[in-house]
This record gives C-alpha cells, structure tokens and sequence, in this order.
C-alpha cells in the first residue's frame, strides 16, 4: 500500500490541471491565434448566457428556456406581450383585459431606436469644454460637411417630431405612458391602455398594421 507522501509525490510530478475547452496546437500548447481567442470568446458568452438564462428563470418560472434566452429579456413590454400571448393560449376565445400584442410591442422597439438615436444625434450636436479630454474640443470631431450624415441626422430629427406630435395627439397620458414604460422600463400597468392608443398613433408613422 502506498504511503500518503508516496501519492502527494506522485501527484506533485503531474504539474498543473491541463484546461479544458481550449483549442491546442500539434505540439499540444494552448493556441494564441485568432480562432483561438474567438473559440474562448464563444465559450464564454455561451456560459454567461445559460447563466442569465438559469436566473431568469428562477426568478420567473413561467419563462420558457426560449424566452429567457431572448435578449429583450427584462424589458416591460416584452413581458407585457409574453403575458398576453400566455394568456390567450389558455383562452382563445375570451376577452383579456391587458391586451399587448406582437404589434404594440415590435412599435415600441422602433420608438425605443429611434429615441436612442435621437439622443445620440442631441448629443453630435452639443458643443464640448476643450477640457473634456475623452472628445475633441468644440462640436463632433466627425467632418462637417459629410452631407450624407446629416441629411441622417436631418431626418432622425423629423421623424421624431412626427412620432412625439402622434403620441401627443392619441391622448392626454399618452407621452407619459411611452417614457414611462417604453423608454424608462417602468412596470405601470395602468398605464397599459394610454400606451396601446400610442403605440396605435405611432404605428401609422411606422407603417405597421394597427393593433387591437
């Protein structure tokens, strides 16, 4: 039988654990080429995904492991529409009081993007401290005179003042509804009917078919 110093010996010559799931080459050392980096990368994000989706969850089990996986995972509006859609699986045929459809929400994403790229178009044309040492001093360091960009912006601008005139028209809490639960990611839901009539305004602008 062999002695306990005898096998901490033995285990002591094997070195270091070799890793696992990282690509090798012929020689057997760990390979530091491109593939290699994005071979990790992939592993990395895979397990950070099964993580987050294990957590949401646990934090909801009524989530399929398909909708947990879903980046639009966490916002209002997505669960709003998986409620929905939950609900009229159950019954078809009855009426339901918190309608948010496919419609309302896929509107809501187009007046998110177009609200993040308003901000960020608000934000090109502020002028900045010559001490702000993580931008050029003045306004955007990008070429003035690319028209292209702000023919862009031009327009980023128009539709946005179109989309803002739309919700206002729909009713009085129906810009409160949209920052409330589309922008700020808020959990209102009385606030649910003003943003259905909103998102119905703002459909038209979108060009998408009219929801219940």
């Amino acid at each position: 039988m062999k002695t306990k110093a005898a096998r901490l010996a033995k285990k002591s010559k094997r070195g270091r654990p070799k890793k696992e799931g990282v690509l090798r080459t012929p020689s057997g050392q760990i390979s530091r080429s491109k593939e290699s980096k994005l071979h990790t990368r992939g592993l990395e994000e895979r397990l950070a995904l099964e993580a987050a989706t294990w957590k949401r969850r646990q934090d909801n089990p009524a989530l399929t492991i398909h909708e947990a996986r879903l980046q639009e995972h966490g916002l209002v509006i997505a669960k709003w529409r998986n409620d929905y859609e939950r609900a009229r699986r159950r019954n078809p045929e009855g009426l339901h009081e918190n309608v948010f459809t496919q419609t309302h929400f896929e509107t809501a994403i187009s007046f998110l993007e177009l609200h993040e790229n308003y901000q960020a178009v608000i934000e090109a044309g502020r002028v900045r401290s010559s001490s702000d040492l993580n931008r050029a001093g003045g306004k955007d360091s990008r070429d003035p005179f690319d028209l292209d960009r702000e023919r862009k912006h031009a327009a980023i601008e128009r539709l946005y003042k179109d989309c803002r005139h739309a919700i206002l028209q729909s009713g009085p809490l129906g810009m409160m509804a949209v920052e409330t639960v589309v922008i700020e990611n808020k959990d209102v839901v009385n606030l649910l009917p003003d943003l259905r009539c909103a998102l119905n305004s703002l459909g038209k602008i979108f060009r998408m078919p009219r929801a219940a």
